[in-house]
């Protein structure tokens, strides 16, 4: 019997339809977060530790489906970072 990656359903739902304040990480050395959605539009912001956020991130605006693609691998099924949590006050953090 093998166990379900709960990670990997979290990760695929938070995929299907990003709300800011949404976190998401590759190995806790890269973190992504969404700070505005506009329809079939996504902002993010990213960066690479040590780093402090909003100050170091990168915006990033991209359709709904770019951002699934950037973030999927290209040969299975899946994405390379994880969803973390929900929820984050992003607040004032696009601009």
């Amino acid at each position: 019997m093998t166990v379900p990656d709960l990670g990997k359903e979290a990760t695929a739902l938070a995929f299907r339809d990003p709300q800011p304040g949404d976190r998401f990480t590759e190995m806790f050395a890269f973190w992504l977060y969404v700070i505005g959605r506009d329809g079939e539009r996504v902002a993010t912001l990213e960066a690479n530790p040590p780093c402090t956020l909003p100050e170091d991130g990168q915006l990033r605006w991209q359709s709904l489906s770019e951002f699934r693609e950037r973030f999927a691998y290209r040969t299975i099924p899946g994405y390379w970072v994880r969803f973390v949590d929900s929820g984050n006050n992003v607040a004032g953090w696009l601009k």
